[in-house]
C-alpha cells in the first residue's frame, strides 16, 4: 500500500481525494444536490481540509501514514461536507 508523506502530501492528497470523491456523487431524485456535486471545487476542500489538518495532524509524530488511513480519514471529512451541502 502506498504512503502518504504527512508533512508534504497529506494536505493535497486530501484534498484531491475530496474532490473527486464529490464529483462522482449522484444522488437519483435530488437534482440540485446533483449540480452541488459536479459543480464542486478543490477551494471547497481546500477550506474543509485546512480547518481541520493542523488541529488533528499537526502534533502527529509520524512522517507517513497509508492510503487507506488516509481514506478513512477523508470520509470523515466528506461527512461534513455533505451534512452541510445544502446551508
Amino acid at each position: 500500500m502506498k504512503k502518504i508523506n504527512i508533512k508534504n502530501e497529506l494536505e493535497t492528497w486530501l484534498v484531491d481525494y475530496i474532490t473527486d470523491t464529490v464529483h462522482k456523487l449522484e444522488a437519483e431524485d435530488l437534482p440540485e444536490f446533483n449540480k452541488w456535486a459536479k459543480s464542486f471545487e478543490k477551494d471547497e476542500a481546500s477550506f474543509v481540509v485546512g480547518m481541520e489538518f493542523i488541529n488533528d495532524w499537526g502534533y502527529d509524530e509520524r512522517t507517513e501514514i497509508d492510503e487507506a488511513e488516509a481514506a478513512e480519514y477523508a470520509q470523515t471529512l466528506l461527512k461534513v461536507i455533505l451534512d452541510k451541502w445544502y446551508l
